[in-house]
């Protein structure tokens, strides 16, 4: 379990770091400039997001590097939007490349896509291990969604300083209305195509020690759903026929919604089991001690590439656990008794549901007033529920302090970069120092 407070001697160290930097990079300038910051984007998304950030960056007289681990991130940059630097060698000699190229440019912030690629590990590594006065920004799909941007200091997950900054916060005031956007698998679905064929025909000429960071190679991925495509009508009627057995139950109700079976956090922050052995407890955990007239749903996740057969694994568990591939989630939450996750985002909604929640993994809200703290065992016959005004507090902490408005690609990737390099140029919305 995520202890915040044993975190402090952590974040006063990187508090340190952080004062530092500013004290070095903000003399002379206006509180909207960011003159003087020297900034080393590594891996982003799939988009053009990176590209837009970097022009967004520059606009505020920021310098901008991006460093380039194979054709698709080329693809996705432009010149203008700052220098390109092509990484060519192997993985494990990143680390010293990065401390190395970060000294000669002056680099005062990194800009990452998450944590936990390999790359990013290496980088963190450095930073922490050399203590370079270099802060560290992780951006990230928001933990309060949809069309927000997250942005978070250090690290994520059970790295995290979310838990102790939101010990050491005072009031924080609601944010408005956002706006929103409308989204397109289609349009996702294209880069994505279009990032991963080229890695594909050009990587090993150009990039030749590249490998993606998902572990999972392109061709098997989109095979996974191609063939999900082709069994849509089956999967719509086992849906529905799903959902009509939830409809149906009249007694207590569970979810456990499956992550990404490459999901970082999964890994990082996770129990130290592969999904299916988690999923083999929870549900042997479940079938040992809830009441018999309860009903445990196992839910995939949206994105998930079908490559693992999940009904296959979840079947046999007998007519107590529900398999569901697909279905709305807001209206299970809404009848739901409560729900198990490792550390998914779908454990928030569920915490602003006012659904109990228990987490196996270590997450950012996985503290007492949240989550519920007793052993899986117990959980199913009692199940805690959250302190409303505690996950009020905390979700508008969140959304204020480590939120920005924007998506990854469509319309709102422009609106989400400029959010974001504001944010940057802003004196942070958090508790640096107070109370540490």
């Amino acid at each position: 379990m995520m202890d915040p407070a044993g975190n402090l001697k952590q974040l006063t160290m990187q508090n340190q770091a952080h004062e530092g930097t500013a004290a070095i990079v903000q003399q002379g300038a206006s509180p909207d400039s960011l003159e003087g910051r020297r900034f080393l984007l590594l891996q982003g998304p799939s988009s053009r997001f990176f590209l837009h950030l970097g022009f967004a960056l520059r606009a505020r007289g920021g310098d901008v590097s991006k460093v380039g681990f194979c054709p698709g991130e080329r693809i996705f940059w432009n010149g203008r939007a700052g220098r390109y630097l092509s990484y060519r060698g192997r993985a494990e000699a990143f680390g010293a490349w990065f401390r190395e190229t970060a000294v000669s440019l002056g680099v005062t912030d990194v800009i990452m896509l998450g944590d936990g690629r390999t790359p990013h590990a290496a980088a963190i590594e450095e930073i922490t291990t050399h203590r370079m006065n270099v802060r560290i920004w992780i951006v990230e799909h928001g933990y309060l969604r949809p069309d927000l941007i997250l942005i978070e200091p250090d690290g994520m997950g059970g790295a995290s300083t979310i838990p102790a900054r939101f010990l050491a916060a005072g009031n924080i005031a609601q944010v408005g209305t956002l706006p929103r956007w409308k989204g397109s698998f289609r349009r996702y679905a294209a880069m994505d195509v279009t990032y991963h064929a080229s890695n594909l025909a050009l990587s090993w000429l150009t990039y030749p020690h590249y490998r993606s960071h998902s572990g999972i190679h392109p061709i098997r991925e989109y095979s996974g759903w191609i063939l999900k495509s082709v069994l849509s009508s089956a999967r719509q009627r086992s849906r529905c026929e799903a959902l009509k057995r939830v409809a149906a139950h009249d007694g207590p109700l569970f979810l456990f919604p499956l992550q990404l079976s490459h999901d970082v956090q999964l890994f990082k922050s996770g129990t130290g089991e592969p999904q299916e052995e988690i999923l083999d407890r929870v549900v042997t955990s479940f079938l040992g001690n809830a009441s018999l007239n309860a009903a445990l749903v196992v839910k995939t996740h949206p994105l998930d590439n079908g490559l693992t057969d999940w009904r296959a694994r979840v079947e046999p568990a007998g007519s107590r656990v529900i398999y569901l591939d697909g279905g709305d989630l807001n209206g299970l939450l809404a009848r739901a008794d409560g729900v198990v996750t490792v550390n998914s985002t779908v454990g928030l909604t569920a915490l602003q549901a006012g659904c109990s929640t228990h987490v196996l993994g270590r997450s950012v809200y996985r503290s007492a007033g949240l989550t519920d703290q007793q052993p899986l065992d117990e959980f199913w016959n009692d199940p805690q529920a959250p302190d409303a005004e505690r996950v009020d507090a905390f979700c508008d902490f969140l959304r204020s302090c480590f939120h920005v408005p924007g998506t990854f690609d469509g319309p709102g990737a422009i609106a989400g970069a400029k959010a974001l390099a504001g944010w940057l140029a802003a004196p942070p919305p958090y508790a640096v120092t107070d109370a540490i």
